[in-house]
């Protein structure tokens, strides 16, 4: 069974990966993506906080607490992979600035295929990282489709909407398979990490990112809410598939990074309701 589900596990990431990337480019347009982007101020603040601040953070806490050198790898890679699939959905429920954080989406997702095979080797330097190979990889399942989306989108408004959908319920489908599979195969080494640090610091990479992110968002609540998700979440998809590729031999990377998606669907979900915005009274 084990076996079959670790054959499994590759093909289901690179179906969630390019669905998704694909109906993000068919629900966007290039305005739409640039337009939120335009307040340098908040631009710089996501960019600096996502590929400085939060890795040296992860990087911190995991030598602090002493952490396995693979989970320490799994907390690191996370930390690097900006750019969350969650964050629009986070920041809709919340009524908060949905704009923005599709448009940091965009902009973090173009930003990590190239940051994350040049930085790895700085954050974690006695890991070898193939960076030919990861580039092209990363290229191939990410940007090509997210291309391929926004040049359906700009020819087809139609076409785009309705191949929209169906992306979306593929990647819905396969992002459930992923954390199934995921699960099956690692459900003992999580009752394991109980009394450990493991957990601790998986829980301050999330409660971190988003309090920083929420920090650099303010005054406007809105928006502070967008940064908050934007940060406190990570690219899940990214880092399991450089993980699967990267640290093939070391399975307990890719249960730190099993273990922070958990922790930010448990933590992030509940706060996207709680700190729900209401809307303002109606005027004539």
């Amino acid at each position: 069974m084990d076996e079959f589900l670790s054959h499994a596990l590759s093909p289901v990431i690179l179906i969630y990966v390019i669905s998704g990337m694909l109906a993000l480019g068919l629900s966007q347009t290039v305005r739409q993506i640039f337009e939120p982007l335009r307040n340098m101020r908040i631009t710089i603040s996501a960019v600096v906080a996502s590929y400085i601040i939060l890795p040296l953070i992860a990087a911190s806490i995991a030598r602090l607490f002493g952490l396995d050198p693979a989970l320490r790898y799994g907390l690191v890679l996370i930390a690097m992979c900006a750019g969350a699939e969650i964050g629009p959905v986070l920041t809709a429920t919340s009524n908060a600035n949905v704009r923005l954080s599709g448009g940091i989406l965009v902009m973090s997702i173009g930003i990590t295929i190239i940051y994350l095979p040049l930085m790895l080797g700085v954050f974690l330097p006695d890991v070898q990282i193939p960076m030919g190979h990861l580039l092209l990889k990363l290229f191939l399942t990410i940007v090509a489709p997210l291309l391929l989306g926004l040049f359906i989108k700009s020819r087809s408004e139609k076409i785009a909407h309705t191949a929209e959908k169906y992306m979306h319920v593929i990647s819905r489908v396969f992002v459930t398979l992923l954390t199934v599979v995921v699960l099956l195969l690692y459900y003992k080494q999580f009752i394991g990490l109980f009394g450990t640090y493991a957990i601790l610091a998986g829980l301050i990479s999330v409660v971190g990112g988003f309090c920083i992110g929420y920090l650099l968002g303010l005054p406007d609540r809105g928006t502070s809410l967008a940064m908050g998700y934007m940060h406190g979440a990570r690219n899940a998809s990214v880092a399991v598939m450089v993980a699967s590729d990267v640290f093939r031999d070391l399975p307990n990377v890719m249960l730190m990074i099993a273990l922070v998606v958990v922790l930010i669907l448990v933590i992030l979900i509940p706060v996207s309701y709680l700190c729900r915005i209401k809307p303002g009274p109606a005027t004539n």
